[in-house]
């Protein structure tokens, strides 16, 4: 295969199938974790995917070209997993079962993942296309896509709000308009809430960057909208006492902080040390306030003094049943922190004995546990990627890994810059999010292949240039 990068670039579609496959996805990611939607969210993936279809129908010289490799690597995973299921299976039913639940959707999602990426790269084409209508173009679809990655944050500081409503004005609440625990079907878990609003906060960031490094003043509103959406998500983080959450918002946030200021460097001013001084300042006032919500930040190195007698304490092995260890500062140690550090150790040794993995996505710890502890009570390890690692092998986590890299490299070389910006924040945040997360199950991992073959779709495309400039007018930030 051989890429052409003047010949082989996506044809044109119309501004209604590109709006249109936008506003599923919007949709999509917007009711993904929310309760009682499976229905719906069949429905959206059936179109997205039918839409799919003829995009990529129409684009078939794509597929032949060097810049198709992140979906032949996705492809070879389908195969190494049905591979895993009829030869090196452990749990064969429950494997089974997840092929045709999981993989089947996985499968059934690609081609609205690839069809979305082909439909908005496509979108700064035509050398002949004047600069502005380009940027018109692209800011309907960027708006719909933004609005639908901030959905779930929206959506959940909204419900908080009525609750607050209702306590004051002794209103009575359906059911999806309230956070309720588990285990109520209405309930969402910690790890939904991260996953799916970790991912806004990285695209706000990279597009605070993007206004910082263009040379006209940002608009007030635009800037606005972007850091209160990252002050948004901290506070759904907050509001779900997640340290996860929290800390790898702190991580990100850093990232863009010391970005900011390698660009500016050359411009610096008083406004922009006010700035960064009032960002730091938030950011030491909210994680003041979040270590005194977490006591077990302040036992975090005695615990994991424990956590490391792994053969002498075997209280990891039962989740709690049989009570826990006392740490060197005579505190019973916390929970979170023994745990994932014992899991993480334990983990790591089953993948050195089965480094072709066990074959679950969800629970192969737990049920490999079991084989070797009948008694244990075990389930994640609370690290996607090592669950992920143990469930399909390092085979298929370096498939899924190597498709990633490609793609997302892909996505920043082709024809619209600003979507492959977009797209490392987000996979970046997500791969962030998943190194202390337990998202190694359904609705997580086929968000994160349908997300990886949405670059892959983005990179695609070959660089070309628009008439009005010399640089691709995608390069300008929207406002």
């Amino acid at each position: 295969m051989t890429s052409r990068p003047t010949q082989n670039h996506a044809r044109d579609l119309s501004g209604l199938l590109k709006i249109t496959l936008v506003s599923l996805f919007a949709f999509l990611w917007a009711i993904w974790i929310q309760p009682h939607t499976i229905a719906l969210r069949q429905i959206l993936l059936t179109f997205g995917s039918l839409l799919g279809l003829y995009v990529m129908s129409q684009n078939g010289a794509l597929f032949k070209t060097r810049l198709a490799i992140p979906i032949y690597l996705i492809g070879i995973l389908f195969a190494w997993i049905t591979f895993h299921l009829f030869f090196l299976s452990h749990q064969y039913e429950l494997q089974l079962k997840e092929y045709f639940t999981i993989w089947k959707r996985i499968a059934w999602g690609a081609p609205f993942a690839i069809g979305l990426g082909i439909a908005l790269s496509c979108l700064c084409n035509h050398e002949t296309m004047r600069e502005e209508t380009v940027v018109t173009r692209n800011k309907k679809a960027w708006w719909i896509f933004y609005a639908g990655m901030v959905a779930p944050t929206a959506i959940y500081l909204a419900r908080t709000l009525l609750m607050l409503l209702a306590a004051k004005f002794d209103w009575q609440l359906p059911n999806f308009a309230m956070h309720l625990p588990a285990p109520s079907t209405w309930h969402i878990t910690k790890m939904s809430a991260v996953f799916f609003c970790l991912p806004s906060l990285a695209l706000a960031c990279g597009q605070c960057i993007r206004l910082v490094n263009q040379k006209t003043p940002p608009p007030f509103l635009l800037s606005l909208l972007y850091v209160g959406t990252i002050v948004a998500v901290l506070t759904v983080f907050y509001l779900e006492n997640t340290k996860n959450g929290f800390v790898y918002s702190i991580i990100l946030i850093a990232v863009t902080l010391v970005k900011i200021t390698l660009i500016r460097k050359a411009r610096w001013s008083w406004r922009d040390s006010a700035i960064i001084f009032l960002a730091v300042a938030g950011l030491t006032f909210v994680g003041m306030a979040h270590l005194k919500q977490n006591d077990s930040w302040k036992t975090l190195a005695a615990d994991l003094r424990v956590a490391g007698q792994l053969e002498e304490i075997d209280s990891w092995k039962y989740y709690g049943s049989r009570g826990y260890p006392i740490n060197d500062l005579g505190r019973e140690v916390s929970p979170t922190n023994y745990e994932r550090a014992t899991w993480a150790q334990v983990v790591t040794g089953m993948i050195g004995e089965l480094p072709l993995g066990y074959g679950l996505i969800y629970k192969s710890f737990g049920y490999y546990g079991k084989d070797k502890w009948p008694d244990s009570i075990l389930f994640q390890a609370h690290s996607a990627w090592l669950d992920l690692t143990l469930g399909i092998g390092i085979p298929g986590v370096l498939l899924l890994f190597l498709a990633g890299v490609v793609a997302l490299n892909n996505a920043l070389h082709a024809t619209y810059r600003f979507w492959g910006n977009a797209a490392l924040w987000i996979i970046s945040s997500i791969a962030l999010l998943m190194t202390t997360t337990e998202v190694s199950q359904s609705i997580y991992i086929d968000t994160l292949v349908f997300m990886i073959l949405w670059v892959a779709g983005l990179g695609l495309n070959c660089p070309l240039r628009c008439k009005a400039s010399s640089a691709p007018a995608c390069s300008k930030p929207f406002s």
